[in-house]
């Protein structure tokens, strides 16, 4: 109680409301007692009245001071007023801009909910930021941003994506403290890039890893989204429980191989998967009159009706893998059971928790809560 009335009795803002008070109160008694008013006073509340209206120099004029004496001590009233109203105003402003500073400088706690959390900072950011904007479709998004990079990048970020609404936190995405002024419970999504190797220090993949079980930790329904840089990492991702993991070596790989094998492949899949072509993926929501049809009555349905070309449908399943099952050390023993899973084609949890069936049979039924995936 003492360190709180210490810290009241510091704060500018209560000393300047409070001599506005106390200036208020001895004024309205004074001019009373004195000077009294051409007019009459109609209750005792009525010189306090007088007393603020003009030391805030509104002037009403329903009460005057009567007498010269009176008048002398009203401007001494007016010149007070002025100053310590000049000051309350100076304080509020203050308090204001101190707060957009701060929120400037990724140091206030954010107030936003349903929004997206991107963590981490390299030279993939502007790519991620720019498929978003344009797959928003014009939908006003709020995206939080959690990294350690410079104000100059991100006030270039700010200005160049418009359409995206940004906050920022500056600080350790690993840590709690940072995670709470993200206001991570009420987020709805968290992506979580790699640093750059020479800023970080370490390996990225460790950071990754550690900001996915935090996140988990604090807030398990928050969607994590993260990305890799090396595969053996895999099988520690997902036993911090991320919902999808992207490796960097998968598509790049594939790509190369396609360009040799494949001509003519890797050119579609790019023209699919540039977010600003006129014929990529797209989600949607099936009809709930197709619930329990099949899936070439779906697939006439989007072909005649809308024009487009049905790819697959999915669904978000809770799956229990392998990797989780395995403790979270490194022995001997896990070791080998992870290469004995290997050499027998089982997968350490390297499935998706979303559950596709790519191009199903004609007959295949629709199930309650699926979605499609088209080509637009």
């Amino acid at each position: 109680m003492r360190i709180f009335l210490r810290r009241l009795l510091r704060n500018s803002f209560f000393q300047v409301f409070s001599g506005i008070l106390i200036v208020m109160i001895i004024g309205g008694w004074l001019i009373r007692y004195f000077g009294g008013f051409e007019q009459e006073a109609k209750n005792i509340l009525d010189p306090f009245w007088w007393a603020i209206v003009t030391m805030t120099t509104v002037g009403y004029g329903d009460l005057t001071p009567d007498s010269p004496g009176g008048r002398l001590f009203a401007v001494v009233i007016m010149f007070a007023g002025i100053s310590l109203v000049a000051l309350l105003t100076a304080s509020i402003s203050s308090i204001f801009v101190a707060r957009r500073i701060r929120e400037d400088k990724g140091l206030e706690k954010i107030n936003v909910t349903d929004h997206m959390i991107i963590c981490g900072w390299n030279k993939n950011v502007h790519q991620v930021l720019d498929s978003i904007q344009t797959l928003s479709a014009g939908r006003k998004l709020e995206v939080v941003l959690i990294n350690e990079a410079n104000e100059n990048e991100i006030d270039a970020v700010r200005n160049k994506y418009r359409e995206i609404k940004f906050k920022y936190v500056r600080g350790d995405f690993t840590r709690e403290t940072v995670l709470k002024r993200a206001n991570l419970k009420e987020a709805s999504t968290a992506i979580i890039l790699p640093n750059d190797p020479l800023e970080s220090g370490s390996h990225p993949d460790e950071k990754t890893i550690f900001g996915t079980l935090t996140i988990k930790t604090l807030a398990p329904y928050v969607r994590v989204v993260a990305y890799l840089m090396e595969r053996e990492n895999l099988t520690h991702i997902k036993r911090a429980n991320a919902d999808e993991v992207l490796l960097s070596d998968d598509f790049g790989a594939f790509m190369l191989a396609a360009h040799v094998i494949d001509p003519g492949v890797p050119q579609t899949v790019e023209k699919l998967l540039n977010s600003r072509s006129d014929s990529r993926f797209r989600r949607i929501e099936i009809p709930q009159e197709y619930v329990g049809r099949t899936f070439s009555d779906l697939f006439d349905y989007f072909r005649s009706r809308k024009g487009y070309l049905m790819v697959s449908v999915f669904s978000e399943e809770d799956q229990i893998g392998i990797g989780e099952i395995l403790s979270s050390d490194t022995s001997s023993l896990d070791a080998f059971i992870e290469r004995k899973l290997k050499e027998a084609g089982h997968s350490l949890q390297e499935e998706s928790k979303m559950a596709v069936v790519i191009n199903p049979q004609d007959e295949y039924i629709i199930k309650k809560n699926e979605k499609a995936v088209v080509i637009q």
